[in-house]
């Protein structure tokens, strides 16, 4: 089976996961901010989250610029879903250079406990060939 490892700040969250896994032995969870994570190099993998709605762009701009997954998964806040792929806003097409986004489906509020005051959607980020050099992301 595949290794997974999980990223989780909380610590008690991180400790109940590790023992919730503990029979698995291809699960690690890591208690780690995932904004200092230092993810995997020239090794392919995927990503999977439920995000902090209110960390949502910066935990992106990582994905998207310092990590190197074909696929990230993530549940998100609808509008800031619908902001991601809109190229007329600067986070869409900073984006859109390295990535496409999809909307995939959405995912009810009572899956949430306490329940959000606003919608969740789950999106794929599909990295492809960069549009621009590395070298000229300044410029862009």
């Amino acid at each position: 089976s595949q290794r997974v490892n999980a990223i989780e700040i909380d610590e008690g969250l991180c400790h109940s996961t590790k023992k919730a896994v503990e029979p698995f032995q291809n699960i690690k969870v890591i208690h780690e901010d995932i904004l200092k994570f230092s993810f995997p190099k020239n090794t392919d993998y995927k990503i999977f989250g439920n995000i902090p709605y209110n960390i949502s762009t910066d935990i992106v701009k990582k994905i998207a610029f310092d990590s190197q997954a074909k696929y990230s998964y993530l549940i998100v806040e609808r509008g800031f879903a619908k902001r991601l792929q809109n190229t007329q806003r600067a986070l869409g097409l900073l984006l859109m250079v390295e990535m496409d986004i999809k909307i995939l489906k959405k995912v009810p509020r009572a899956y949430f406990h306490p329940k959000p005051n606003v919608d969740s959607v789950l999106i794929v980020l599909e990295r492809h060939k960069p549009f621009i050099l590395k070298k000229d992301y300044k410029k862009y």
